[in-house]
C-alpha cells in the first residue's frame, strides 16, 4: 500500500470535551484502551471513566490522550482533514500497517488467542513518529 496524506491535530479540554469530540469524528463504534498506574483495560466500544491516559480508535482515526492535572492534552490521527480543528504543521504521510500478536489468555478482544492488530504508521520528514491503532483482527 502507497503513503497517504495524514492529519494530525491537538487540543485540551475535559474529559467531556473528548468523549464529545471522539464521538463528533470517530463515530459511535470504537475500540478503547485506558490505563493509569495500577490499570489497564482494553475493550469495545467508550470508556467510563477516561483514567490518565488512553486512546478510543476505529477505521477512521485515533483519539489519544493524557490528562494533566484537571484537563487532558489530546491528539487526533485521521486521514481525513475535520472542521473546527487546526492541524499540526507538517506534512505527514501515513502508511498501513499489520501487527501480528503473541498468544494470550484470557482471549484477545476479538475473543481469539491469537490476532492481528491493525494501525497506521504516520511519518513526518520520513521520521517515523506515531503508530495509530485502529482495529483488532483474528489471525
Amino acid at each position: 500500500m502507497n503513503a497517504i496524506k495524514g492529519y494530525v491535530y491537538t487540543f485540551t479540554g475535559n474529559a467531556n470535551d473528548l468523549a464529545r469530540l471522539a464521538r463528533k469524528y470517530l463515530g459511535e463504534w470504537v475500540w478503547h484502551w485506558v490505563a493509569d498506574p495500577a490499570y489497564l483495560d482494553v475493550r469495545e466500544g467508550y470508556p467510563e471513566d477516561w483514567k490518565g491516559q488512553g486512546a478510543v480508535f476505529n477505521e477512521k482515526g485515533e483519539l489519544r490522550w493524557q490528562r494533566e492535572g484537571k484537563n487532558y492534552r489530546a491528539l487526533l490521527l485521521t486521514e481525513t482533514p475535520v472542521e473546527g480543528l487546526a492541524p499540526l504543521e507538517s506534512d505527514w504521510t501515513v502508511k498501513e500497517q499489520r501487527l501480528f500478536l503473541q498468544d494470550l489468555k484470557p482471549p484477545f478482544p476479538s475473543g481469539g488467542a491469537k490476532g492481528r492488530i491493525k494501525a497506521f504508521l504516520y511519518r513526518r520528514q520520513e521520521m517515523a513518529v506515531y503508530l495509530s491503532l485502529r482495529a483488532f483482527e483474528e489471525e
